[in-house]
């Protein structure tokens, strides 16, 4: 659960806010299991879907964990979500984030030239493709840090600061507390968003969310 949890979260600040409405599709391989990530971003708010099977909704007042197959989901505000990530970063939040470093190395990646970067935090590391040429690259990026900062400090160690990579990341490969958590973007569209995206379906049980993620 711990992993899973982890990486929802990279998932939602690696797609995180912008200005405009936009819809990004990513090809992901979650610990050995591939899907198709769409994620749906409007102002402040996020909407991550790992196929059909599960979602997640962030914004700057809390997070919503949906699991379709079991038609339930779990609640948590920003404070209490500040609170778990910490948790499990086990103290990692008094230390300063790690700098990207770039590898002087360059590859295509679909349709956009890429430089290659490594990075490497107290509970993940990895090499992300950036492209410098990408359109509003800086719109997409630039709240994730800005939620970043609310979550806590223990972010600094799950994912590299947006703000420290001059271009948008097109491909990850991480490695978070063991697990591969790897995906590559398809497609990314401005385009208009529907607010009913990031209302959790009607007829959903609500579960605790759990007092750490295990």
């Amino acid at each position: 659960m711990k992993t899973r949890f982890l990486s929802f979260i990279i998932l939602a600040l690696a797609a995180t806010h912008a200005r405009a409405d936009w819809v990004l599709i990513d090809k992901s391989n979650r610990a050995g299991q591939e899907s198709v990530v769409t994620m749906k971003i409007k102002g402040d708010q996020v909407r991550v879907d790992m196929g059909e099977d599960n979602t997640v909704i962030v914004g700057t007042e809390g997070m919503t964990m949906i699991m379709h197959n079991q038609k339930m989901m779990m609640k948590t505000d920003m404070a209490s979500l500040k609170a778990l990530i910490e948790k499990a970063g086990k103290g990692a939040s008094g230390q300063p984030p790690a700098k990207p470093v770039a590898t002087g190395q360059k590859e295509k990646v679909g349709e956009w030239d890429a430089e290659i970067y490594t990075w490497e935090g107290t509970m993940a590391k990895g090499r992300y493709w950036v492209a410098k040429n990408f359109p509003k690259f800086a719109e997409i990026s630039a709240v994730q840090d800005k939620l970043g900062k609310l979550l806590g400090g223990a972010v600094s160690g799950m994912a590299p600061q947006a703000a420290d990579f001059e271009g948008m990341v097109v491909k990850s490969e991480m490695t978070i507390m063991g697990k591969s958590v790897n995906s590559q973007l398809v497609s990314a569209k401005e385009e208009a968003v529907d607010p009913k995206e990031f209302v959790p379906p009607a007829g959903y049980n609500e579960m605790k969310m759990p007092g750490a993620p295990k």
